[in-house]
């Protein structure tokens, strides 16, 4: 072989190899940047905004619907306000890991310790730990457990540095869009307790968004719809509304 010959395919060689390269750089995403993304989807926006009906399926075939309005400031402020129903002006205040809530039939705030925040908002299947915004790429140990063509699955397990009364957790995400589509939840002994997923997927303003979330139990059939009902974003919330003062005061 001529060393002009050799020189070509030496440089094809390279050429493939930095193409296949830069093909594996994009596609390949790791657990941790799939989390990434997914978070981005939610909690990307410099505030949201969302009305919320809340209907709470009892095991006994009865229901309680309510409505609340979420606001949310960044990625770990939001401030719940129930605006119907027998719960009329609970309130909760989460910002990181602290929680308080407001209770109108004491007229007084509460701060919620951290073994509390697994207890149940107005008998649903969501605690204030559900309604917290989302943290896994930083809270939680990250495995990529397979993917199919349409999704991603990651089991994700709590770091020992950060509180919370799930033992597991196996992640459904869409490629693409990094849409939240399942989630399986198992306390600390492996049994599955709570089962979340999200669909219909509407256009709020050209912003598009899973309108539809449920979370039950799968083991007693208990669970809890939310239909957002309205979504708005970047409305120039201020800081001083995501206070426990703003909390007590109300909105």
């Amino acid at each position: 072989m001529s060393r002009k010959l050799a020189a070509i395919l030496a440089t094809a060689i390279l050429a493939t190899l930095c193409i296949s390269g830069a093909a594996l750089s994009q596609d390949a995403l790791t657990p941790v940047q799939i989390a990434q993304n997914l978070e981005k989807t939610i909690n990307g926006f410099q505030d949201q905004e969302m009305e919320i009906g809340f209907t709470v399926f009892d095991v006994d075939g009865s229901k309680k619907y309510y409505e609340f309005t979420i606001w949310q400031k960044g990625d770990s402020k939001r401030y719940v306000l129930f605006t119907s129903g027998e719960n009329k002006g609970l309130a909760t205040l989460i910002d990181g890991s602290s929680v308080h809530v407001y209770l109108p039939s004491m007229k007084r705030v509460r701060k919620v310790a951290a073994h509390g925040t697994s207890q149940s908002l107005a008998g649903s299947d969501f605690s204030n730990e559900d309604m917290a915004p989302p943290s896994y790429s930083k809270n939680w140990d990250l495995v990529l457990d397979h993917e199919d063509a349409g999704s991603y699955y990651i089991v994700a397990t709590p770091k020992p540095t950060f509180s919370t009364e799930y033992g597991k957790a196996i992640l459904k995400i869409q490629k693409g869009t990094f849409f939240q589509e399942n989630i399986d939840f198992f306390n600390r002994t492996g049994e599955k307790v709570k089962v979340f997923s999200s669909s219909n997927v509407k256009d709020y303003n050209g912003i598009k968004r899973a309108s539809i979330a449920v979370l039950g139990d799968p083991r007693t059939g208990h669970r809890t719809e939310m239909l957002v009902k309205s979504f708005k974003v970047n409305q120039g919330l201020k800081d001083d509304m995501f206070t426990v003062r703003q909390l007590q005061m109300g909105k």
